[in-house]
Parts: C-alpha cells; sequence; structure tokens
C-alpha cells in the first residue's frame, strides 16, 4: 500500500508566500483605486460633455425659435396684403365678386351634392 510522506513547508517558504500574498494584495488595492478614479473621471467627463450638448441644443432651439417667429410674421404680413388687394379688388368691382362668389358657391353645391 501507498502512504503519502508529508511535506513541510520551510519558514523561508512560508514567508516567501506571505510576501506574495501580500503583495499581491497591495496590488489589488492599487487597482481598486485606479478603477474608482478611471470612473470619477468618466463621469466628469460625460458631464461636461452633456452639459455642452444642453447648451448647443439651446442655442440652436432660440435660433430656430426666431427663424420661426419670422417665417410667421412674414406670413401674416403677406396674407393681410393679399386680404387688402382683394378688398380693394371687391370694391372697385362689386358685381364681379358677387358674380365670383355665386359660381364658387355654385360649384361647391354640386361637389357635395354628388355622392
Amino acid at each position: 500500500m501507498a502512504t503519502a510522506t508529508p511535506t513541510t513547508t520551510t519558514t523561508a517558504g512560508r514567508n516567501g508566500m506571505d510576501k506574495d500574498v501580500k503583495d499581491l494584495q497591495a496590488q489589488i488595492e492599487q487597482l481598486k483605486g485606479d478603477v474608482s478614479e478611471l470612473t470619477t473621471t468618466l463621469r466628469d467627463v460625460g458631464n461636461s460633455t452633456a452639459a455642452e450638448y444642453k447648451t448647443r441644443a439651446k442655442k440652436t432651439a432660440k435660433k430656430a425659435r426666431a427663424k420661426g417667429q419670422k417665417a410667421a410674421q412674414d406670413a401674416q404680413d403677406s396674407a393681410a396684403a393679399y386680404y387688402r388687394t382683394a378688398e380693394g379688388q371687391v370694391r372697385e368691382n362689386p358685381a364681379a365678386a358677387v358674380g365670383i362668389a355665386a359660381g364658387v358657391g355654385f360649384m361647391v353645391g354640386l361637389f357635395l351634392s354628388r355622392k
């Protein structure tokens, strides 16, 4: 029958192993600190980038709002000008205006009566 022979660990071997374990623990702690610093740095970069994009979006929205308001004002001015022109034409030629209105009304009635 085979018997196992007990191995003895020398004090020098154990001290070397303890030193290696302590070195590994120190390296792990250093790695944890580095990861924590990296996480903080990435968060700060993300926050600054988000703030930059938010500022850009606000500026773009402000410009778009100004353009929209100008376009609306231009459309309103144009509609008022067309209204004044049409009103002037009706005042100059009331009979023609009544005839046109009657013709348009007749056509609308025809289209609506067909089903």
